[in-house]
């Protein structure tokens, strides 16, 4: 049945390549959705995730990292008297104006760091995360370069009318907002945002004694220090995620557009499976009348769906992982992991057998006499 099924394939040789191309296309922009969602979940937990802190503590109903509201900086010094707090620092937040050498003003995302620099950037191109505690220093990311207006190490720049200097830049520190994130010192944010007052933090970040639990060391702080929500690192970065994916909907039209895409190619390998069977009826006929069972013949046309749909996901895996390539480099990337990219060729492959449901109906609805009356 393997052989009787690729010789009808092959026998009309444009459509079959037309259909094996045109799930390609689909199943790449399906994956390709689905990637830049996982890449999309990524970066707006990034500073979170690599900050390497057991807990945050933040002003009560904070939706995401990104909108983290002041709390006193006395906060500190309550949290690190809680039971089970083995350390804890502040962290600044908050957005900001850069204005570039030519005028243009561009917003940021200001993040000011504490003596250990919690939160800073985990990758350097050029300096060390420590240029922050100097004197009116940042650091920016090489993505962002170019819109920040600035090229290098000891560039100057101004915000809100306060001098800044590049002290350092970082590597793959992305961000969801289209506004770069700038890192400088707790001190020199607060000069930057008048909004925020001298001794005003957004969070305190913790880590917790040896062998405490993040949840319950989180009920003790919230117990012990007013008027604050305390979550686990892993809670705090699906929060933020959550936010941004679902709140904004973001998330929900990218996974629409990846459902829309399996969605259509299971209808472009249905209607070329229908059309396959069409134009063989008679040869179907003939191999019933020669004693061949309809569920062998059932079979075939599922193999095709399978081979139709194993050549397609093949032809696309190929251009999304050179996609993937590609953006690696930008600010928006397409990013997998294996079990997720096995799981959308598993989804692939399923959609495909689906399709060929029409053209098993025709099947059995075959009269195997009409090849004698034609």
């Amino acid at each position: 049945m393997l052989r009787i099924a690729i010789k009808m394939l092959v026998d009309n040789k444009p459509r079959l390549v037309a259909t094996i191309v045109g799930i390609a296309v689909l199943f790449f922009l399906s994956a390709a959705q689905v990637g830049l969602l996982f890449g999309w979940c990524l970066t707006t937990s990034a500073i979170i995730r690599h900050a390497n802190a057991d807990l945050w503590v933040m002003a009560r109903q904070t939706p995401a990292f990104d909108y983290g509201t002041s709390i006193p900086e006395a906060r500190i010094y309550q949290v690190r008297n809680v039971p089970g707090v083995n350390w804890a620092e502040g962290m600044f937040m908050s957005w900001s104006i850069w204005q570039r050498a030519d005028g243009r003003r561009v917003a940021v995302e200001l993040v000011g760091l504490d003596d250990d620099c919690v939160g800073g950037p985990w990758s350097m191109r050029q300096g060390r995360v420590e240029a922050v505690h100097l004197p009116d220093t940042v650091i920016v990311d090489e993505l962002f370069l170019n819109a920040l207006g600035v090229h290098e190490v000891g560039d100057e720049v101004e915000m809100f009318a306060q001098r800044a200097m590049i002290g350092g830049v970082s590597r793959d520190v992305r961000t969801f907002t289209a506004s770069p994130f700038v890192f400088t010192s707790i001190k020199s944010a607060r000069k930057y945002d008048k909004r925020y007052a001298d001794d005003e933090v957004t969070y305190v970040v913790a880590r917790c004694a040896p062998n405490r639990d993040p949840e319950q060391v989180c009920k003790a702080i919230e117990a012990n220090v007013p008027y604050v929500d305390c979550l686990p690192s892993r809670q705090f970065a699906v929060l933020t995620m959550k936010y941004w994916m679902l709140e904004t909907g973001a998330g929900i039209t990218v996974i629409v557009t990846a459902a829309l895409g399996f969605l259509v190619a299971a209808v472009v390998i249905s209607q070329t499976l229908y059309g396959v069977t069409q134009d063989h009826l008679e040869n179907y006929a003939a191999l019933l009348a020669l004693g061949f069972s309809r569920l062998q013949l059932s079979s075939a046309v599922i193999t095709q769906s399978f081979l139709l749909g194993t050549g397609g996901t093949l032809l696309g895996s190929g251009f999304y992982f050179g996609a993937a390539r590609v953006s690696s480099r930008t600010p928006i990337p397409i990013e997998t992991t294996p079990a997720i990219f096995t799981g959308l060729v598993l989804v692939s492959v399923v959609f495909c057998l689906l399709a060929s449901f029409l053209a098993v109906r025709t099947i059995f609805r075959v009269d195997p006499g009409d090849v004698f009356r034609g």
